[in-house]
Formats: C-alpha cells, sequence, structure tokens
C-alpha cells in the first residue's frame, strides 16, 4: 500500500489535543463522533459546521438512536459545542470545544462507603459534587434525572407513530409530506425540529407536527426556490460532459480528447 502524499487532503489536529482526548473516558461511538466532527471542521478549516445525527450515523456506520444520545453526552459535557441552532430543514451547526479544561467528566461509579470509625463522619463530595466555576447548570446526576423524566413523560398521540424521538405523524401524512416536498427534505426536517424540541420542555413542544413541517419547509424554500432546480440542472450537465467526452475518445481512436478542454466542467 502507498504511503500517504505530504500534498493530500489531511486533518490538522492539535497533539495537545490528542493527548487530552486520549486521557478522557470517550466510549467508542463518542471517539468516532469526534473523529468525524474533526474531519468535517478541521479538515476543510472552518470552526463549525451542519452535522445532523442522520449524518454523523452514516459516517460511521451506526444506530441513529445510539449516535444521537452519544452526541448528547459529548454536548452535555461541553466538549461539543451547538454554535447555530436546528430550523427548518437546517440541521444545527456543531464545533469543537478546543478549551478541554471546560471540559466536564463523564459519569463515573458511585464512590465507596467509608467504615465508621466511632465519630462523626465528613459529608462525602462524590453525594453532592460541586459544581466548576461558571458553571450554573445542575449535579450531572440531577440533569440526567430531569431527562428520563421529560422521555417518560412523552407519549404517542392516538393514531400516530413517532418518526423521531419527539415528532408525532400519522402514516398518511408523513407519505403525504414525501409526495409533496421529497422523502430525504423531509426527513431532514424530521430531525430539525427533533432537535430543536429536544432543547425544549415537553410544554414548549409543537402541537401540530404535520403544519410545523410544512411551514419549515415552505419557509425553507422560499429563502432557497432554485436550489432544487439548479442542482438537477448540474447533474444533467455533468452528465451530459461525461457521454460528451465518452464520444470524442471513441471518436478520436486513442482515447484521448481532441481540442481545448480547459472550459469543460469538472467531474465529480
Amino acid at each position: 500500500m502507498a504511503g500517504q502524499k505530504l500534498d493530500e487532503p489531511y486533518t490538522r489536529i492539535a497533539n495537545e489535543i490528542l493527548e487530552e482526548v486520549a486521557r478522557r473516558k470517550f466510549n467508542g461511538t463518542q471517539h468516532s463522533i469526534l473523529l468525524i466532527v474533526w474531519r468535517y471542521t478541521y479538515g476543510f478549516n472552518r470552526k463549525s459546521h451542519e452535522l445532523s445525527v442522520t449524518f454523523l450515523a452514516e459516517a460511521i456506520q451506526s444506530d441513529p438512536k445510539g449516535v444521537k444520545r452519544e452526541l448528547n453526552r459529548l454536548l452535555e459535557r461541553k466538549v461539543l459545542k451547538i454554535t447555530k441552532v436546528a430550523h427548518g430543514n437546517r440541521s444545527r451547526m456543531i464545533s469543537f470545544n478546543k478549551y478541554f479544561s471546560q471540559w466536564l467528566e463523564g459519569e463515573k461509579p458511585p464512590p465507596k462507603k467509608a467504615k465508621s470509625s466511632g465519630g462523626q463522619s465528613s459529608p462525602s463530595l462524590g453525594a453532592n459534587p460541586p459544581l466548576l466555576v461558571g458553571d450554573s447548570s445542575p449535579p450531572k446526576k440531577e440533569r440526567k434525572k430531569n431527562i428520563k423524566k421529560e422521555e417518560i413523560d412523552m407519549k404517542i398521540p392516538p393514531g400516530k407513530q413517532a418518526y423521531a424521538d419527539t415528532v408525532f405523524l400519522t402514516p398518511e401524512q408523513y407519505e403525504k409530506l414525501c409526495a409533496d416536498f421529497g422523502k430525504k427534505r423531509v426527513d431532514d426536517t424530521i430531525e430539525a425540529l427533533d432537535e430543536w424540541q429536544t432543547n425544549k420542555k415537553p410544554s414548549q413542544h409543537k402541537k401540530d407536527h404535520n403544519k410545523t413541517l410544512r411551514v419549515w419547509i415552505k419557509k425553507d424554500l422560499e429563502r432557497n426556490p432554485i436550489s432544487k432546480a439548479q442542482k438537477k440542472q448540474q447533474e444533467m450537465n455533468i452528465l451530459n460532459q461525461f457521454y460528451e467526452e465518452g464520444a470524442a475518445r471513441e471518436a478520436n481512436g486513442n482515447g484521448e480528447l481532441l481540442g481545448d478542454d480547459q472550459n469543460r466542467l469538472s467531474l465529480l
């Protein structure tokens, strides 16, 4: 296998960050998510990027529910940050927090009970861990308890199905949305709505998910009215160029193009 050339694309990561990540107790899925976040941020010389759960799950070949759970844990621990919330069919923008002194540790096993020596024992720090300076969030155990309670309170309305953890539609509503706007756009918008509602209390969730999805998709189409048509035209141009170049090589007989091809579109 040939070695990689220095002029080929690569992702620059500071050695100090690599060493710190190696020391922290990240599981396999969390490590994989970090690698993909680095690849699509630092790998493109940018600080943040639009990274949906579906995209991350496909990139690391893992179950979307598991990826969503571990992604939320990385966000809770402040290893990753949300730089822009999801809206319409636009996923939230995510960035890596390079200031590892701000990271919160993962859950630790409860400390062993100290044997009684007959005297008055001091309170255990493990029972109520102190908050970090500047951190106004509740202790990790309390935050985890609140999240579980909200999940228990989340009930699927009669006649509807869960198309995400917090998004419910009837099969007919979903099929009609896909027929009107395309399955990919609908699925992306469902994921964006789910991400938005995940950060809200259940009482703040949208009441009519079908209507909300339609409004978000239409607003996005108004902001980008010709994006879909342009994409289709670009694909057709590339295909036409491919066939033209193939015909030119066949006509030339030696597999080489005739004339100057500097103005041709680059093939994807």
